[in-house]
């Protein structure tokens, strides 16, 4: 009776937040880092070494015809349920499939279909294919914090005593903190929004093709509660995320008569709000989000525009001055100060420090520069951008060079600019990368209709490649990779997830 006790109290505690390890959205976190700090097997020095190989494959659908197949794996890490202990991966598939799967076993833990997948009448051809749900779990706006492993040096231990008469140093801290604090002037108390009852399981957001927003029990697919009207049907949802009980999506190309913007559904009041777009979102994360809420959207028209959480009011637009953004924007804290990453049509990646008003001019990187950015700092505190970028070398004869290309985050005279650090070897067609500790992880897409794809993992800090897959993965990706600490996940475009890791005793 005590083990059952134990057992319920744990899964409740853990209900309703995400594990620092678990890929929650697309991106990762509310920053769209794609950086996962984590414990984990996964490390520069581990990955080398022999051992890490393809785990499982799982063939999930029929090879779509559409834009997207398989959408990245969002994870849970640990989920104690009436079935043990598991570890899942939830997977959008064509068709408006969910599937949920067993990462240790690499097997098919349930499975849900939702609305029926004919087409709106009059649809544009690239909205009329066949449509895949997207997910998203809980996600913390907080900046995640490191959790060792291989991603930092081992820090002294402290103790918790203060000095003689003092207390402890953490009562101190926070007696001295409320001495500091400065009072806040009495006002007319606000009415708190209404928040969703606590639930005692994890719980996976599903949006279908109809415009529905489905919560789903994590352990077994069933309803959690009634489905809510998000979007129009069949619009081009991208990056759904669910923070402080608000969910964000955001739409483009105009499908299902839905306008490029923000939408946001509050999750207690069930109120639908939406934020247009001048000139349409960039990239395909939607918005990045701030620890303090504020959400960041790019858009083509070269600006970043700051919206208020929950209401999307507009605060602030920040302009490039140059050509129109083509990532969407990444967030990462740099000595103590926010900043914003955006990659531009004309190569550039800009920079807009959270203290000023106007974006940092960066050099010209590359001829091309892909629509996602990733962000990671080594254990020096160095700040690092990582993305793939096309025609990035001149050749003779002239012929297009496809790498993976990393800059550093430094001061200089008082203002952050872009330092050039690393170009990885050639990776023909490179997708956006994802960052495990201090490995960067990438992968060339392939191309029709013998090219393999393949994964690379590259040390963070030179870019020389530590391992490749070979010729593991026959057909092309389309979609990016999604990562714990001890697996990497993609899906490739004929229906198949990949989990690459070290074996595990089962």
């Amino acid at each position: 009776m005590k083990a059952l006790t134990v057992i319920v109290v744990v899964a409740c505690a853990g209900a309703n937040s995400a594990r620092a390890q678990d890929w929650t959205t697309a991106g990762y976190d509310a920053q769209r880092s794609s950086w996962v700090r984590a414990q984990g097997k996964i490390s520069a020095a581990s990955v080398q070494q022999p051992g890490f190989q393809l785990l499982w494959k799982l063939a999930l659908a029929e090879q779509s015809s559409g834009a997207r197949a398989l959408t990245p794996p969002v994870l849970l890490d640990l989920l104690i349920g009436y079935r043990g202990f598991r570890a899942l991966a939830f997977v959008g598939a064509p068709s408006d499939r969910v599937v949920a799967i067993d990462t240790d076993l690499g097997r098919m833990e349930w499975e849900r279909r939702f609305a029926s997948d004919a087409p709106p009448a009059g649809a544009a051809p690239t909205c009329a294919r066949a449509m895949t749900p997207s997910l998203a779990r809980p996600t913390n706006a907080t900046l995640p914090a490191l959790i060792g492993g291989a991603s930092r040096a081992a820090q002294p231990a402290r103790g918790a005593v203060g000095d003689p008469g003092e207390g402890a140093v953490t009562l101190a801290q926070l007696a001295a903190r409320r001495r500091e604090a400065a009072r806040p002037a009495p006002g007319a108390p606000q009415p708190a929004a209404p928040r969703p009852a606590p639930r005692p399981f994890p719980v996976v957001y599903v949006l279908s093709s109809d415009g529905m927003l489905r919560t789903l029990n994590a352990m077994n697919g069933a309803d959690a509660e009634a489905p809510v009207r998000f979007l129009p049907p069949y619009a081009d949802a991208r990056g759904l995320i669910v923070v402080d009980d608000v969910a964000y999506v955001a739409t483009t190309r105009g499908c299902g008569k839905a306008p490029d913007g923000i939408w946001a559904l509050d999750l207690g009041g069930k109120q639908v709000t939406t934020w247009r777009a001048s000139g349409g979102l960039a990239g395909p994360l939607g918005p990045a989000i701030a620890p303090d809420g504020t959400l960041y959207a790019a858009t083509g028209d070269g600006k970043v525009s700051t919206l208020e959480p929950r209401t999307l009011k507009p605060k602030r637009t920040y302009r490039s001055g140059g050509p129109g953004f083509v990532s969407s924007s990444v967030l990462f804290d740099h000595r103590g100060k926010l900043l914003v990453a955006a990659s531009s049509r004309d190569g550039r990646i800009r920079l807009l420090d959270g203290g000023r008003t106007a974006f940092i001019r960066t050099p010209v990187f590359a001829h091309a520069l892909a629509d996602e950015l990733t962000t990671w700092a080594d254990t020096n505190d160095t700040r690092w951008l990582v993305a793939p970028a096309r025609s990035l070398v001149p050749r003779e004869p002239p012929a297009p060079y496809d790498a993976i290309v990393a800059w550093k985050v430094v001061r200089q005279d008082s203002v952050t600019i872009l330092q050039p650090g690393w170009v990885s070897s050639e990776m023909p067609a490179p997708l956006a990368a994802a960052v495990v500790n201090d490995v960067i992880f990438a992968v060339s897409r392939g191309a029709p209709p013998s090219s393999p794809a393949v994964l690379y993992a590259l040390d963070g800090a030179t870019g020389k490649e530590l391992w490749n897959s070979g010729t593991t993965i026959p057909t092309g990706v389309r979609a990016g990779l999604s990562a714990g600490g001890s697996q990497v996940y993609l899906a490739t475009g004929d229906g198949t997830v990949y989990a690459f890791g070290f074996p595990m005793e089962h």
